[in-house]
Protein backbone atom coordinates (compact mmCIF):
# COMPACT_ATOMS: atom_id res chain seq x y z
CA UNK A 1 0.00 0.00 0.00
CA UNK A 2 1.64 3.26 -1.12
CA UNK A 3 0.51 6.83 -0.84
CA UNK A 4 1.75 10.08 -3.34
CA UNK A 5 1.53 13.23 -1.19
CA UNK A 6 2.57 16.10 -3.22
CA UNK A 7 4.67 18.82 -1.77
CA UNK A 8 3.59 22.61 -1.20
CA UNK A 9 5.68 23.38 -4.15
CA UNK A 10 3.37 20.91 -6.59
CA UNK A 11 6.57 19.81 -8.61
CA UNK A 12 7.45 17.51 -6.12
CA UNK A 13 5.99 13.78 -4.21
CA UNK A 14 6.71 11.69 -1.15
CA UNK A 15 5.64 8.27 -1.54
CA UNK A 16 4.88 6.76 2.04
CA UNK A 17 5.08 2.78 2.94
CA UNK A 18 5.44 0.60 5.77
CA UNK A 19 9.21 0.14 4.58
CA UNK A 20 10.01 3.75 4.86
CA UNK A 21 13.35 4.60 6.39
CA UNK A 22 12.29 6.48 9.88
CA UNK A 23 14.63 8.70 12.52
CA UNK A 24 12.63 8.47 16.11
CA UNK A 25 14.06 10.25 19.35
CA UNK A 26 12.62 9.88 22.26
CA UNK A 27 13.43 12.28 24.85
CA UNK A 28 10.80 12.02 27.51
CA UNK A 29 13.04 10.36 30.26
CA UNK A 30 16.65 10.72 31.35
CA UNK A 31 17.86 7.93 29.04
CA UNK A 32 17.27 9.29 25.71
CA UNK A 33 16.87 7.30 22.87
CA UNK A 34 17.20 7.54 19.16
CA UNK A 35 16.76 5.13 16.22
CA UNK A 36 16.50 4.95 12.56
CA UNK A 37 14.27 2.15 11.36
CA UNK A 38 13.46 0.88 7.83
CA UNK A 39 9.97 -1.71 8.01
CA UNK A 40 10.88 -4.27 10.72
CA UNK A 41 14.41 -3.59 10.38
CA UNK A 42 16.25 -1.46 13.46
CA UNK A 43 19.07 0.19 11.09
CA UNK A 44 20.80 2.06 14.39
CA UNK A 45 19.70 2.79 18.00
CA UNK A 46 21.17 4.21 20.90
CA UNK A 47 20.26 5.20 24.31
CA UNK A 48 22.25 8.18 26.04
CA UNK A 49 21.61 10.00 29.25
CA UNK A 50 20.45 13.14 28.75
CA UNK A 51 22.56 15.52 26.97
CA UNK A 52 24.23 18.22 29.20
CA UNK A 53 26.08 21.50 28.35
CA UNK A 54 29.19 19.40 28.46
CA UNK A 55 28.41 16.28 26.59
CA UNK A 56 27.41 16.22 22.68
CA UNK A 57 23.80 17.26 21.67
CA UNK A 58 20.90 15.76 20.12
CA UNK A 59 22.20 16.60 16.30
CA UNK A 60 25.49 15.15 16.98
CA UNK A 61 23.57 12.29 17.57
CA UNK A 62 21.57 12.09 14.74
CA UNK A 63 24.76 12.97 12.58
CA UNK A 64 26.28 10.34 14.67
CA UNK A 65 23.71 7.76 13.78
CA UNK A 66 23.37 9.09 9.73
CA UNK A 67 26.97 8.02 9.13
CA UNK A 68 26.54 4.67 10.96
CA UNK A 69 23.71 3.92 8.43
CA UNK A 70 25.83 5.93 5.67
CA UNK A 71 22.89 7.76 4.90
CA UNK A 72 21.60 11.57 4.41
CA UNK A 73 19.56 13.17 6.55
CA UNK A 74 17.52 13.47 2.91
CA UNK A 75 16.99 9.83 2.85
CA UNK A 76 14.73 9.81 5.90
CA UNK A 77 11.40 9.35 4.97
CA UNK A 78 9.20 10.32 8.15
CA UNK A 79 10.27 11.49 12.03
CA UNK A 80 8.78 10.30 14.78
CA UNK A 81 9.04 11.96 18.02
CA UNK A 82 7.83 11.45 21.60
CA UNK A 83 4.73 13.66 22.71
CA UNK A 84 5.37 12.21 26.12
CA UNK A 85 4.14 12.61 29.05
CA UNK A 86 7.71 13.21 30.50
CA UNK A 87 10.95 15.70 30.76
CA UNK A 88 9.41 18.89 29.70
CA UNK A 89 12.38 20.65 28.50
CA UNK A 90 13.55 17.51 26.76
CA UNK A 91 10.00 17.34 25.16
CA UNK A 92 10.15 20.86 23.61
CA UNK A 93 13.95 20.31 22.40
CA UNK A 94 13.43 17.48 20.40
CA UNK A 95 10.27 18.48 19.23
CA UNK A 96 11.56 21.48 17.81
CA UNK A 97 14.12 19.65 16.17
CA UNK A 98 12.23 17.28 14.58
CA UNK A 99 9.70 20.10 13.79
CA UNK A 100 12.87 22.27 12.14
CA UNK A 101 14.06 19.14 10.14
CA UNK A 102 10.40 18.21 8.63
CA UNK A 103 9.95 21.85 7.61
CA UNK A 104 13.05 22.61 6.19
CA UNK A 105 12.94 18.86 3.95
CA UNK A 106 9.06 18.77 4.05
CA UNK A 107 8.59 15.36 5.08
CA UNK A 108 6.18 14.87 7.79
CA UNK A 109 6.85 14.07 11.35
CA UNK A 110 4.31 12.09 13.43
CA UNK A 111 4.35 11.90 17.66
CA UNK A 112 3.71 8.85 19.33
CA UNK A 113 3.66 8.24 23.51
CA UNK A 114 6.39 7.13 25.12
CA UNK A 115 3.54 5.03 27.74
CA UNK A 116 2.77 2.98 24.57
CA UNK A 117 6.46 2.47 23.33
CA UNK A 118 7.25 1.01 26.97
CA UNK A 119 3.85 -1.20 26.90
CA UNK A 120 4.35 -2.43 23.38
CA UNK A 121 7.97 -3.63 24.53
CA UNK A 122 6.93 -4.79 27.84
CA UNK A 123 3.75 -6.83 27.08
CA UNK A 124 2.89 -10.57 27.29
CA UNK A 125 0.52 -11.78 25.22
CA UNK A 126 -1.77 -12.59 28.37
CA UNK A 127 -1.39 -9.97 31.42
CA UNK A 128 -1.97 -6.15 31.97
CA UNK A 129 0.58 -4.01 31.77
CA UNK A 130 1.17 -0.33 33.98
CA UNK A 131 3.77 1.58 31.87
CA UNK A 132 5.44 4.31 34.38
CA UNK A 133 7.42 6.49 33.99
CA UNK A 134 8.77 8.93 37.10
CA UNK A 135 7.26 12.47 37.42
CA UNK A 136 9.17 13.25 40.13
CA UNK A 137 7.50 14.86 43.25
CA UNK A 138 6.63 11.32 44.50
CA UNK A 139 4.38 11.11 41.48
CA UNK A 140 4.14 8.68 38.35
CA UNK A 141 2.75 8.88 34.86
CA UNK A 142 0.90 5.77 33.98
CA UNK A 143 -1.08 4.14 31.67
CA UNK A 144 -2.97 0.44 31.94
CA UNK A 145 -2.33 -1.44 28.27
CA UNK A 146 -4.20 -4.87 27.52
CA UNK A 147 -3.52 -7.12 24.77
CA UNK A 148 -5.37 -7.40 21.72
CA UNK A 149 -4.29 -9.07 18.26
CA UNK A 150 -1.03 -9.34 18.66
CA UNK A 151 -0.06 -5.66 19.85
CA UNK A 152 -1.42 -3.49 22.98
CA UNK A 153 -4.41 -1.47 23.15
CA UNK A 154 -4.77 1.25 25.83
CA UNK A 155 -7.58 -0.09 28.57
CA UNK A 156 -7.33 3.62 30.52
CA UNK A 157 -6.17 7.28 29.91
CA UNK A 158 -2.52 9.04 30.55
CA UNK A 159 -2.69 9.34 34.68
CA UNK A 160 -0.42 11.46 37.13
CA UNK A 161 -0.55 9.45 40.16
CA UNK A 162 0.67 9.17 43.73
CA UNK A 163 1.39 5.98 44.76
CA UNK A 164 -1.59 5.60 47.16
CA UNK A 165 -3.19 6.52 44.46
CA UNK A 166 -2.04 3.78 41.96
CA UNK A 167 -2.73 1.02 44.53
CA UNK A 168 -6.28 2.60 45.41
CA UNK A 169 -6.39 2.16 41.40
CA UNK A 170 -5.61 -0.91 40.68
CA UNK A 171 -7.33 -2.59 43.28
CA UNK A 172 -10.54 -1.27 41.63
CA UNK A 173 -9.73 -1.72 38.20
CA UNK A 174 -7.82 -5.17 38.54
CA UNK A 175 -8.53 -6.89 41.76
CA UNK A 176 -6.92 -9.73 42.26
CA UNK A 177 -5.21 -9.66 38.71
CA UNK A 178 -1.34 -10.33 37.98
CA UNK A 179 -0.36 -6.38 36.57
CA UNK A 180 3.02 -6.37 35.10
CA UNK A 181 4.72 -2.41 36.58
CA UNK A 182 7.48 -1.80 33.52
CA UNK A 183 9.14 2.08 32.88
CA UNK A 184 11.78 4.36 34.43
CA UNK A 185 9.47 4.15 37.86
CA UNK A 186 11.65 1.72 38.89
CA UNK A 187 13.27 0.99 41.19
CA UNK A 188 12.96 4.31 42.79
CA UNK A 189 8.81 3.40 43.63
CA UNK A 190 9.76 -0.29 43.50
CA UNK A 191 9.16 -1.13 47.60
CA UNK A 192 6.55 1.45 47.89
CA UNK A 193 4.04 0.32 45.34
CA UNK A 194 4.93 -3.48 46.21
CA UNK A 195 3.72 -2.65 50.23
CA UNK A 196 0.84 -1.22 48.86
CA UNK A 197 -0.19 -4.32 46.30
CA UNK A 198 -0.21 -7.38 46.60
CA UNK A 199 -0.75 -8.30 42.82
CA UNK A 200 2.63 -6.36 41.06
CA UNK A 201 5.70 -7.07 39.61
CA UNK A 202 8.16 -4.06 38.98
CA UNK A 203 10.61 -3.66 36.51
CA UNK A 204 12.74 -1.33 34.88
CA UNK A 205 12.27 -0.25 31.23
CA UNK A 206 13.41 2.87 29.17
CA UNK A 207 10.95 3.87 26.26
CA UNK A 208 12.42 2.86 23.17
CA UNK A 209 12.76 5.29 19.93
CA UNK A 210 12.52 2.04 18.01
CA UNK A 211 9.45 1.16 19.37
CA UNK A 212 8.02 4.85 18.77
CA UNK A 213 8.32 4.08 15.02
CA UNK A 214 6.94 0.80 15.08
CA UNK A 215 3.96 2.58 16.75
CA UNK A 216 4.02 5.07 13.76
CA UNK A 217 4.41 2.71 10.83
CA UNK A 218 1.45 0.19 12.15
CA UNK A 219 -0.78 2.97 12.68
CA UNK A 220 0.00 4.78 9.75
CA UNK A 221 1.84 2.01 7.26
CA UNK A 222 1.17 4.85 4.03
CA UNK A 223 -1.07 7.73 5.60
CA UNK A 224 0.10 11.32 6.39
CA UNK A 225 -0.17 12.36 10.45
CA UNK A 226 -3.72 13.32 11.91
CA UNK A 227 -1.69 16.84 13.35
CA UNK A 228 -0.37 19.07 11.30
CA UNK A 229 3.28 19.90 12.03
CA UNK A 230 2.30 23.95 13.22
CA UNK A 231 -0.12 22.43 15.89
CA UNK A 232 1.93 19.27 17.39
CA UNK A 233 2.58 19.77 20.72
CA UNK A 234 3.85 17.43 24.07
CA UNK A 235 1.32 16.17 26.61
CA UNK A 236 1.40 18.05 29.54
CA UNK A 237 -0.38 15.77 31.85
CA UNK A 238 0.91 18.56 35.05
CA UNK A 239 0.03 21.60 33.93
CA UNK A 240 1.32 24.03 36.48
CA UNK A 241 4.57 22.94 35.16
CA UNK A 242 3.99 24.59 31.97
CA UNK A 243 4.12 28.58 32.33
CA UNK A 244 2.82 30.25 28.17
CA UNK A 245 5.11 33.42 27.54
CA UNK A 246 3.25 35.99 29.36
CA UNK A 247 2.34 38.64 26.39
CA UNK A 248 3.22 42.07 25.49
CA UNK A 249 1.24 44.39 27.37
CA UNK A 250 0.97 47.39 24.32
CA UNK A 251 -1.13 49.90 26.74
CA UNK A 252 2.47 50.22 28.37
CA UNK A 253 4.28 51.83 26.10
CA UNK A 254 7.52 51.83 28.27
CA UNK A 255 8.10 48.27 28.03
CA UNK A 256 9.22 48.72 24.31
CA UNK A 257 11.89 50.74 22.65
CA UNK A 258 11.99 52.51 18.94
CA UNK A 259 15.44 53.84 18.06
CA UNK A 260 13.80 54.23 14.83
CA UNK A 261 11.94 57.51 13.69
Amino acid sequence: MVMQIHSKAGDMSTILTPDDLVLAIDTATPVQSLAIVKGKAVLFEASIQSVTKEGPGLLSLVDAALKQCELRIEDIARFVVSRGPGAFTGLRVSMAMLKSMALTLDKPLYAASSLEAIAREALPSHEIVASCIDARRGELYVSFWGPKDGTVQAISDELLMKPADFAAYVAQMFPGQKLNCVGTAFPNYTAKLMDLCDNIICRPQNPRAAALARIILDRYPAEMPDIALESLEPRYIRMDDFVLPKPFDFNQPTQFRADHK
